[in-house]
């Protein structure tokens, strides 16, 4: 994978247009381009009149693909559940088994089955040359990118309070054994909890790194000519601050059809796009395409 590209901004701003636009382009030079959405609210089958729910080859070097949100989420849900009531079958006698099937209902659910559907789409095509991403709006797509980093954070304190578990657990095994249960582990290497974050651990790292690599990763939000554009644009910029990511350009969408704003508020590169009346077709969105080149040069 040379490089992937997400496309990021508020919802109808010309999110899906612009990534369709570069995908055709990369394309139509003979690259092959794997283009996913993980918007729950998909729009590349109305560009494209095909069913995405899976990969579906669009031409000769160009794939595309909806995440099926709803069903990610359960398969994580099944996922998760089965490996926590393997973890912790010592504690049925605390009615775990309700807990966990509670989950379902959990906030920030739809959040992490999101965010390891993207680590698992990006994972399984690296051996496209392009991976461009349609994304959901603003506040869903900025809590899906902090995620890795904050989980990052998490799991390491807890493998350190894990390990400090099983140190004190095997001082009491060496001065009383009858105290502890023959099921606890004693060392790291047997325990199913600090595998289990190992396993998350390896997930996350990977997001975390390639997020953070900035010769592969390219981030572009798109906007309108409008204040409510640049406000939202404006959030997407400090979120990525506070998570030490940037942006690398603003594409302005629909060029001349709103109120005029400095440009000088975003410190970007802006690369203008300009208004389309006519119902877009192919050819049309790889001419288009030409003038997000840069993104990936």
């Amino acid at each position: 994978m040379k490089k992937i590209v997400f496309f990021l901004g508020k919802g109808g701003v010309g999110k899906t247009t612009s990534s369709a636009a570069l995908s055709f382009y990369l394309s139509s030079k003979n690259k092959t381009v794997y283009w996913v959405s993980i918007d729950p609210a998909h729009n590349l089958s109305d560009i494209v009149h095909l069913d995405l729910h899976k990969k579906t080859q669009i031409n000769d070097f160009l794939f595309a693909e909806e995440v099926d949100v709803e069903g990610y989420l359960k398969n994580f849900l099944h996922n998760t559940t089965i490996r926590m009531k393997e973890m912790y079958k010592y504690l049925q006698i605390v009615n775990l088994e309700n807990m966990f099937d509670l989950l379902k209902h959990s906030p920030g659910m739809e959040e992490y089955a999101l965010m390891y559907a993207l680590k698992e789409k990006i994972e399984e095509n690296q051996e496209f040359e392009y991976i461009v991403v349609d994304t959901p709006p603003t506040g869903l797509m900025l809590k899906i990118l902090s995620l890795p980093f904050s989980s990052k954070m998490w799991i390491e304190k807890l493998v350190r309070w894990r390990k400090r578990i099983i140190d004190h657990r095997g001082a009491i095994a060496n001065i009383n054994p009858e105290k502890i249960d023959d099921s606890l582990a004693l060392k790291d290497e047997d325990d199913k909890v600090l595998k289990e974050l190992g396993y998350q651990s390896d997930y996350i790292t990977f997001l975390v790194n390639l997020l953070s690599n900035k010769s592969k990763c390219k981030m572009a939000v798109v906007l309108n000519e409008d204040e409510m554009s640049l406000s939202e644009s404006m959030r997407i910029i400090n979120g990525l601050k506070g998570l030490k990511l940037t942006l690398d350009f603003a594409i302005l969408n629909k060029e001349g059809t709103g109120q005029k704003y400095p440009e000088k508020a975003l410190n970007l590169p802006v690369i203008k796009m300009p208004y389309l009346r006519n119902a877009m077709d192919i050819k049309t969105l790889t001419n288009l395409g030409q003038r997000l080149k840069k993104i990936v040069e």
